[in-house]
């Protein structure tokens, strides 16, 4: 065994040309690869990218008592928006008439 490590020790020693290709893709290689094999010895393997409360199209705030409030006053004011234009409607269906 102690032949062989010698025998490999020198080829080390010979000079050996590699294209500007190779370099980059050696380069990637080994950046990648120690990217991952930081991720697996890492000590946190618990981490959650997130918040883990599924799609609710915007209405994080709801059931926590923060949006509550405006958000009844957002709804309150696009009722009273609604109820004008059904008048609107109605008055211009009843001036044809």
């Amino acid at each position: 065994m102690k032949e062989k490590w010698e025998e490999f020790r020198g080829t080390l020693t010979e000079i050996v040309m590699m294209s500007k290709k190779e370099f980059l893709l050696t380069a990637a290689v080994c950046v990648l690869g120690g990217m991952v094999f930081g991720m697996l010895i890492s000590p946190r393997k618990s981490t959650t990218i997130g918040s883990n409360n599924g799609n609710n199209s915007g209405n994080g705030n709801r059931g926590n008592g923060i949006g509550d409030k405006k958000a009844g006053e957002k709804e309150g004011k696009a009722q009273d928006k609604i109820a004008d234009w059904q008048e609107v409607e109605e008055k211009e269906l009843g001036a044809e008439a």
